[in-house]
């Protein structure tokens, strides 16, 4: 079973089972649809597959990085180029053309600091040095009070 949607092989043999990710949908509908009976080989084969399960990848290494050694600044969502530029309430990337509204960008920004630094607090300001300083703090400000919820006051606000 294969079922990364941009795998592909060639010259397959046609004698071999083999599902591609665009057979998995009625791979899966017809496997649901199925009601034979359960037997102990069935018990067996769930007790490997259980005991098999890894709840941790161990291809999960990720190199080491620090906030200082990464590049600020605002991506394209589509190109994931840094050449992206505000005009009124749209941000568009000189790459692609692609545009997207400020609030999209600052909240997909947000995801994605949480992500790398899950310790970090969201601040104001930290979210505005994050995302190179595209707009003003207050603009960061309204749209962080708007989709998330601010805790503290004052300097020591942060956001969830």
């Amino acid at each position: 079973m294969f079922i990364n949607p941009e795998f592909t092989l060639y010259q397959a043999p046609k004698h071999v089972p083999i599902i591609y990710p665009s057979q998995l949908n009625t791979f899966m509908k017809k496997l649901n649809l199925w009601t034979g009976k359960l037997n102990g080989k069935h018990k067996k084969l769930t007790d490997l597959l259980v005991s098999m399960h890894l709840v941790e990848s161990p291809y999960h290494r990720i190199p080491p990085y620090e906030y200082e050694w990464l590049r600020k600044g605002i991506i394209c969502s589509s190109c994931q180029s840094f050449l992206v530029s505000v005009t009124g309430r749209k941000v568009g990337c000189g790459d692609c053309g692609c545009e997207e509204s400020i609030d999209s960008v600052v909240l997909r920004s947000v995801k994605e600091l949480k992500l790398l630094f899950p310790d970090r607090k969201i601040t104001t300001k930290g979210v505005q040095e994050w995302c190179g300083g595209i707009v003003s703090k207050k603009k960061f400000k309204n749209i962080l009070s708007k989709n998330m919820q601010a805790i503290g006051y004052g300097q020591w606000t942060y956001y969830e």
